[in-house]
This record gives structure tokens, sequence and C-alpha cells, in this order.
């Protein structure tokens, strides 16, 4: 499958990394088809790169490489969506921005990716926690595993 992009020109993919999010994505909900593809070589960040699109691209993270404690609570509706029969089949990833300076990147714990591994099903969850930030700091010193800021404690 041949997925047309602004940053990177046209990249062949597998059509099994096809990702349908049938809702979309927040801001962007006719934008349903999405792949995931490296950023590099090596590291953490991916893109989710929409199929229709060419100019519609985030960098995610797993959720559990950036804030090791971040959970997400996933209700009946949630799951009925991604078609998730199995807590491990979700995998929760989170959005992050990139300015010009890469220290200064946050991600956004209160708008998460949660997919469905099995059946490549995706969707935004909005989450209301006064705990979360769609700013929280990656690249922190501060104390504790999460850059001092708290974590859902919900499970999946």
């Amino acid at each position: 499958m041949k997925v047309k992009t602004s940053r990177f020109g046209e990249i062949d993919l597998p059509e099994e990394s096809l990702i349908t999010f049938p809702e979309g994505v927040v801001g962007f909900k006719d934008d349903t088809r999405f792949v995931i593809f490296d950023c590099g070589d090596e590291g953490i960040f991916k893109w989710l790169q929409s199929c229709d699109r060419p100019e519609l691209a985030f960098v995610i993270c797993e959720a559990q490489l950036i804030v090791p404690e971040y959970k997400v609570l996933i209700g009946e509706k949630e799951r009925a969506t991604l078609q998730l029969n199995k807590v491990e089949d979700g995998v929760v990833c989170l959005i992050l921005t990139i300015p010009a300076n890469p220290q200064e990147a946050t991600a956004n714990l209160l708008g998460p990716v949660v997919m469905n591994s099995e059946n490549r099903i995706g969707m935004q969850m909005v989450l209301v926690n006064p705990e979360y930030s769609t700013k929280y700091k990656i690249f922190t010193q501060n104390t504790g595993a999460n850059g001092g800021q708290e974590a859902n404690n919900a499970s999946a």
C-alpha cells in the first residue's frame, strides 16, 4: 500500500499496517485510515500518518515508555468501538508535540490513542483528569518516574 506524506514523500507499507479509526481523531473526524511507521532507524518515536491526507501526521510514543505508571480506564463504549476482548491486546500511545528545541517536547496525557493490536482498530480518547496535562514535559529531571506529575491509576 502506498501512502503519500508531506514529510517523507510516498511510502510503501504493507496492507496489514492499516489502522482504522471509526470515529477519526480529535479535530479530524473524517480521517479514519492511518498507518504507523518509525521516525528513524532507532528510537521510541513513531509517526501516526493519515492515509488520506498527506499533511496530517502525529508523532506518537507508547505511553509506558514516557510514564511507566500511566494507565487508561477503557469503558464499555470504548471497548465496543475497539472490539477489544482482551486488555492485553490494547496499545496506549501518546501524541507528542516536538518544538524547535526537542528538549521542550511534550506529551498529551489527556488525549491518548488506544489501538487494538489484533484487529487494527484505534480511537483517540478524551480523558477528564485534573492531574493530567496536554503538555506533559517528557524530558524533565524532576523526582519520580513520571517527572513529578501524577499518573492515572485506573487500569485498561
